[in-house]
């Protein structure tokens, strides 16, 4: 016993099946995750703020619109230690916060005066 398919109900099972062939690639190769978003960039430190609430540092580079935003576990090792002109590299992860592109340093590691 099988199911026989008219010639346009095969054409439209091969159209299905190779839209969602095309969906799937199209999610695997542009699809995001977390630690894909990396991001490695350098510059001079403009401005060093501590957030209003949590101890969370934000710092602004003269080579990027986007914030650089340090967890508290990170800007308890690094508070003190950086300062308006120094020049830095920094590595991290990009994400969102009230709409607004901003990299999120996840290690202290990932800070390095230049």
């Amino acid at each position: 016993m099988g199911i026989w398919l008219q010639r346009e109900e095969k054409i439209a099972v091969v159209l299905l099946l190779m839209a969602l062939s095309s969906l799937a690639v199209a999610y695997w190769a542009f699809g995001t995750s977390g630690s894909d978003d990396e991001i490695s960039l350098s510059g001079s430190i403009v401005s060093i703020r501590e957030t209003r609430t949590g101890g969370h540092l934000i710092i602004t580079l003269d080579s990027t619109p986007m914030q650089i935003f340090l967890p508290a576990r990170v800007a308890e090792r690094v508070r003190g230690s950086l300062s308006p002109g120094d020049r830095i590299e920094v590595r991290g992860r990009i994400s969102e916060y009230m709409g607004r592109s901003e990299i999120e340093v996840r290690r202290p590691s990932d800070i390095t005066k230049l």
